[in-house]
């Protein structure tokens, strides 16, 4: 009994605790510790969306878990939340329609995986199982090509099928692998693993330096962290107008240009016989000292640096050439001239270099030997004004300082002004707002000499016109002040008015007069012969006329002489005096029209 109880504490001593058995044990999903992860290379790929950057020789010979019947053999391990894509392709310059091979492990949020042909697209196999990727377990990933054309997608740990499977009739010979995300998720690879036998099947490619790249790593030495070039004092420009707009509403003048900077950095000089004869070298990222150019009147999205996209070109003699291609410069110009639609305004540009406080002043200077604009070339102007004339001036009374003591940009000794004359096309305003005025003239002046319904008609016309102009102006014209043409419209109207109200009172004068009689005064007044002589009409006084006749031996009798007219006169005033009203107000109207149309410059 004594025995038996020896051989079970010995029993007991020799098993292990569960704490040692739960070291033992691999704490992740697929049985890979982070420890086994320390013998691997590792591959970051941060949040910049799919695209593939780097590539990775795969060395087949070197690959010592390729077994028989197989082409490729490979396995790594990531960790991500979702979109661990995986690119095996014959090269490393790839075009968007090559085919290669391209999978996808937890695609979709992390609910499918797939493989395609070509990236991005044409996918030829899927697989439903969700929740295979994780941050925080590495999900292990092996590849198998086989020499019958057959593609393997395995998941150690997560079962023994393969995740997917596709045959091609047209196996690529893979060269090279590529890793990358989805939608700015990031995520890490890890390869070359010494725990599983798979340490030489992967190594970046490594290319001897071109003659490009060493040019480009010249510049970038002798930059000095883009510092300003020592005893740089001006920049040469010049530019090339390709449209412009202004609005007078916003005061806002837009300018579309192409614009170049011109300027001399001896330090990125180079012999061209050192670096393939090369005599000029163009870069994204020269990280060279370049300009920052403002518009110091700047309206809406131009203040501040406006050089964001731009080309930079370095010669093998130091010269530095900078090209903005459709360069959007706004700025402010107010129209003060209050001539709507006949304005003729000059807006400007004004243009200076910002540097630090305590850099020197770096003047623009216009390159007098390149004109802005060909003779023969057309500036597009989509806003409806004109474009006359460009200048390019030095800003007078320049400060010695870019800042006020209010922080505030100031124009300083060294800054330009692009100024630019613009007129409106006043041609479009001629005919919609010009054509209908002067008809609306016509047709009260017309008006004088017509009698009953038509003589309204017209009036009515006169009036429904210029009403109509008056509104549909107030669309285009300045809201600031009242234009003169606005005021030709407003009188035109005024006058129709008049001009219906005289029909209603001739009207009643000639057909219901007053029984009254006519004052001394009217009597006299109607009786003017030289009043009567202005306004048109007959004189009243023909005694004289008589005698001229009978001394002539014109007529004989004075019964062969009736003056209907004088009776009328005599015996119906009111009548005349509507007459007489009638070509008074015409004459007047006559006048009026003449001196509007010659003070808005119809």
């Amino acid at each position: 009994m004594a025995l038996g109880w020896l051989c079970f504490l010995s029993c007991l001593c020799q098993a292990p605790t569960p704490t040692q058995a739960e070291s033992d044990t691999p704490k992740t999903r697929y049985n890979v510790s982070f420890a086994q992860l320390d013998t691997c290379e590792s591959y970051s790929v941060k949040n910049t969306g799919y695209a593939y950057r780097d590539f990775f020789m795969v060395h087949s010979l070197d690959n010592n878990k390729l077994r028989n019947g197989e082409r490729l053999h490979l396995k790594f391990y990531v960790l991500t939340t979702m979109d661990a894509h995986i690119l095996l392709s014959v090269t490393n310059h790839l075009r968007p329609n090559d085919r290669v091979y391209e999978i996808v492990i937890g695609a979709g949020g992390n609910t499918f995986s797939a493989i395609r042909t070509t990236m991005g697209m044409r996918r030829v196999a899927t697989n439903q199982d969700r929740n295979l990727l994780s941050l925080y377990e590495p999900t292990p990933i092996e590849i198998v090509q086989t020499q019958d054309a057959e593609l393997f997608v395995y998941i150690p740990g997560f079962k023994k099928e393969p995740l997917l499977k596709f045959v091609d009739t047209s196996a690529l010979a893979i060269n090279y692998i590529s890793f990358s995300s989805f939608n700015g998720n990031t995520a890490r690879w890890f390869y070359d693993c010494g725990f599983d036998g798979f340490e030489k099947e992967m190594e970046a490619e490594v290319a001897e330096p071109t003659k490009r790249y060493k040019l480009l790593a010249h510049l970038r030495l002798n930059g000095n962290n883009a510092s300003l070039p020592a005893n740089l004092s001006s920049l040469q420009f010049h530019f090339q107008t390709r449209s412009l707009a202004y609005d007078p509403t916003s005061a806002v003048f837009r300018a579309r240009m192409h614009l170049i900077l011109h300027w001399q950095d001896t330090r990125l000089s180079w012999n061209p016989a050192d670096f393939g004869n090369m005599e000029s070298v163009e870069h994204w990222n020269l990280n060279i000292w370049e300009p920052q150019l403002s518009v110091l009147n700047g309206a809406l999205d131009s203040m501040g640096n406006v050089l964001h996209n731009y080309a930079v070109r370095v010669y093998a003699n130091g010269n530095v050439t900078l090209y903005s291609e459709n360069l959007q410069l706004s700025s402010w110009c107010v129209d003060t001239a209050r001539n709507w639609p006949n304005e003729r305004v000059t807006c400007s540009i004004e243009l200076g270099l910002i540097g630090q406080l305590w850099q020197q002043s770096i003047a623009l200077i216009y390159d007098q030997s390149r004109r802005p604009i060909a003779p023969n070339e057309h500036v597009n102007t989509p806003s409806g004004w004109t474009f006359n004339d460009i200048s390019v001036v030095q800003v007078a009374n320049g400060s010695q300082m870019r800042y006020t003591p209010k922080d505030m940009l100031q124009t300083m000794t060294g800054d330009v002004s692009i100024e630019f004359s613009l007129h409106r096309n006043n041609s479009f305003y001629m005919t919609v707002f010009f054509l209908p005025l002067i008809a609306s003239q016509i047709f009260l002046i017309l008006s004088f000499v017509l009698q009953s319904t038509r003589r309204s008609a017209l009036i009515l016309i006169a009036l429904l016109i210029t009403a109509w102009g008056l509104m549909y102006m107030t669309r285009y014209a300045s809201p600031h002040y009242v234009p003169a043409i606005m005021s030709a419209y407003k009188i035109v109207m005024i006058t129709s008015t008049y001009c219906y109200i005289l029909h209603i009172c001739m009207i009643w004068l000639g057909t219901y007069p007053p029984r009254a009689k006519a004052p001394k005064f009217l009597e006299a007044l109607i009786n003017c012969n030289a009043l009567r002589c202005i306004l048109g009409l007959r004189l009243a006084d023909v005694s004289y006329i008589l005698d001229y006749y009978i001394k002539e031996k014109l007529i004989y009798d004075m019964r062969m002489f009736q003056s209907s007219d004088f009776c009328e006169v005599q015996e119906k005033p009111w009548p005349q005096l509507a007459k007489m009203l009638n070509n008074l107000s015409s004459i007047v109207v006559i006048v009026t029209f003449a001196i509007v149309n010659v003070s808005t410059g119809i």
